[in-house]
């Protein structure tokens, strides 16, 4: 039985964080369509042109930060419930918690090793495709 068509969007600044990221989900025969937005203000127009299943929102970016995405996406009634994990470098208590007050559906820091990224693939597809039941 296939595999149903998954999208996810990766909003980072950092091309290398979407290589990490696709060939983790490679070596694991993760089937999920990752596309790239490298700012914040291209990515509310890819969500608003082609709404993926799942974001994984960067905090560090120049201009419109991950917050202010953030914020944003939870302001508009269309992308209100969108699945949105933060995803960064920052282990920061004040970061986290902040990202928790302004309605992410989880914090996760990014890996250091390649290791670290193919357990990252696993986890989100196990959970949020295979578990969670998305809107």
């Amino acid at each position: 039985m296939a595999k149903p068509n998954r999208s996810m969007l990766l909003v980072d600044d950092d091309p290398n964080e979407l290589f990490f990221l696709r060939n983790a989900f490679a070596a694991t025969g993760g089937a999920v369509d990752i596309r790239h937005a490298e700012s914040g203000e291209v990515a509310l127009a890819e969500i608003a042109r082609e709404s993926p299943d799942l974001v994984l929102l960067d905090l560090s970016m120049a201009g419109m930060d991950g917050f202010d995405v953030l914020q944003r996406l939870r302001a508009d009634e269309a992308t209100r419930t969108l699945p949105t994990l933060i995803f960064s470098s920052s282990d920061r208590d004040e970061d986290i918690r902040r990202s928790y007050r302004e309605h992410a559906n989880a914090y996760l820091v990014k890996p250091r090793s390649s290791d670290g990224y193919r357990d990252l693939a696993r986890n989100l597809e196990g959970f949020w495709y295979d578990t969670a039941r998305l809107p």
